[in-house]
């Protein structure tokens, strides 16, 4: 039996004579009576086409941008999307962007990469307006738009405007996001593996509803006195992080100020505690037991692990858990907008304002978060049916990040190893990469940049999987919203590196210039 998307569709293409041509005026037609009428009829995915605009080349100062047709629409209740279709320079591809944070707006120049290179692409403003939590109070329509739903339903309607739009469905379907937007990716590949053959998932919140609970507040949590003022002063940072580098640094083969590995480093901060007085060059006792228990990560009351740390290396990531000048990092003070914490308090049902970091008891509190595991959380390691659907996914992350630990990544992809029956059989469709000295998603003093498009490209359509990526270090910081093009011209970066494939580390083979990939070789973690 046929859906009636599909009547529709055959409906319309019989009133007109042929499929939809992509130009100006099918572009326009996209938001006409019968266009509407069918879009109205997508199965779980009824949806209103607010406009349909051509937007010439080079729009917005983006040079590399071609001619597109810019549909903006709302999924009922209240899912909005943003998507663009080249109109003369399609590559017959459709991909999938994601947000970040809390999303609540059109983050489409995290997607542009893919648009400058002839995809169809689509995203999604995850069901809500405005990049804050506080969506989510009394909303339980919006909690699972924001945990599951937007995504999903943002696919099957961005497929569904492709096809509409050039006659055809697109030859592949890919997707890719970071940090929440890795977390869509994931969750993607774990409830609704149909949807992408090729996921890039960047930085996932693998754990939405314990990351910051438990990892986002630890480093003010640890560094508050018993009268609220912070213990370990930011101004000891680099203090710290030269003394990392000075024990860790030469482990593969360069003194650079890089850790190719950082769990290969297990420096103490005891080694550089005061022996008298305490000064700007040493540590205190108080501020050694800070430092320590930031790498450890989160423990309950009784000593039990809660989550994981930072690592070594990262220590120019804590500024703001340390805060500075007897003030708290924002981190611990708790303004709700900027904590997940709003999955217990606005969620549970009491009509609480707030649910600041400062008020949740780890002794008490952590069994609560299990009432929103089924929603937020993408953890499943069993990906079976991503796999029998011949689908492929790449996972990085940084190893500097401060909003989501690596060891998580590290852990979930060993899971998923043990339960997908071992390494052999997980890198034939999954394989993860750990960006040395990069922060979250972007940024830091390692390569951040890697064409993740190509390495999925190659992969799914040319069955070369991806053993080695080239992280470049660009010489002005690209960021989330804003990805490096590739290829990236010549002066755009100074250095590029292999980064091999987990467990895989590259250290430096003693022989021509450090700045080039070729200089480096594989080593077996």
């Amino acid at each position: 039996m046929m859906s009636k998307t599909l009547i529709a569709f055959i409906a319309f293409i019989g009133l007109t004579g042929h499929a939809a041509a992509a130009d100006g005026a099918a572009c326009r037609a996209l938001s006409d009576r019968a266009h509407s009428a069918m879009f109205a009829q997508i199965l779980d995915a009824p949806t209103n086409i607010v406009s349909a605009t051509v937007v010439a080349a080079g729009a917005n100062g983006e040079a590399d941008l071609p001619e597109h047709c810019q549909v903006e629409g709302n999924i009922a209740p209240q899912i909005g999307f943003l998507a663009r279709l080249p109109i003369t320079a399609w590559n017959g591809k459709f991909m999938m962007g994601g947000c970040g944070g809390a999303c609540g707006t059109y983050m489409n120049q995290r997607i542009d990469p893919a648009l400058a290179r002839g995809y169809a692409v689509i995203v999604t403003d995850m069901g809500h307006k405005g990049m804050s939590f506080e969506f989510m109070r009394g909303n339980p329509q919006g909690q699972a738009d924001f945990a599951y739903r937007s995504t999903h339903l943002t696919a099957v309607v961005g497929k569904t405007l492709v096809e509409t739009f050039y006659g055809k469905k697109a030859a592949r379907n890919y997707y890719w996001g970071c940090s929440t937007g890795g977390r869509q990716g994931m969750m993607e590949a774990q409830r609704f593996p149909e949807d992408f053959e090729g996921i890039i998932a960047g930085a996932p919140v693998w754990n939405q509803t314990q990351n910051n609970p438990f990892f986002g507040s630890w480093g003010g949590r640890v560094n508050t006195d018993k009268d609220g003022k912070p213990i370990l002063d930011a101004k000891k940072i680099p203090l710290i992080h030269d003394a990392v580098l000075a024990a860790c640094d030469v482990r593969d083969g360069l003194k650079d100020g890089l850790l190719m590995d950082p769990r290969q480093c297990r420096w103490d901060p005891g080694t550089i505690v005061c022996k008298g007085a305490t000064g700007t060059n040493c540590l205190s006792a108080a501020e050694v037991d800070v430092v320590r228990q930031i790498y450890d990560g989160p423990k309950d009351p009784a000593g039990t692990a809660l989550f994981w740390g930072m690592q070594r290396g990262s220590e120019d990531q804590w500024r703001g858990w340390l805060g500075s000048d007897g003030k708290l990092g924002a981190s611990v003070v708790g303004e709700p907008t900027n904590t997940v914490l709003a999955f217990v308090g606005f969620a549970d049902g009491q009509g609480k304002p707030y649910y600041a970091p400062r008020d949740f008891d780890l002794a008490r509190d952590p069994p609560r978060l299990g009432l929103w595991e089924f929603a937020y959380n993408a953890q499943n390691p069993d990906l079976r049916r991503f796999r029998a659907g011949a689908g492929k996914a790449i996972l990085y992350t940084g190893w500097n990040d401060n909003n989501i630990p690596p060891g998580q990544a590290i852990d979930y992809y060993d899971t998923a190893t043990r339960t997908m029956g071992g390494d052999v059989a997980t890198t034939a469709f999954f394989r993860m990469f750990l960006l040395p000295a990069v922060n979250h998603c972007n940024g830091g003093a390692g390569g951040s940049e890697v064409d993740w498009i190509a390495a999925l490209e190659n992969w799914v359509e040319r069955g070369q999987a991806p053993d080695v990526v080239t992280a470049h270090h660009p010489v002005q910081d690209a960021t989330a919203l804003r990805p490096a093009r590739f290829p990236m011209p010549p002066g755009s970066f100074d250095r590029a590196r292999p980064v091999f494939a987990y467990p895989d580390v590259a250290r430096y083979s003693g022989r021509g210039d450090p700045a080039l990939p070729e200089s480096w070789a594989k080593a077996r973690r």
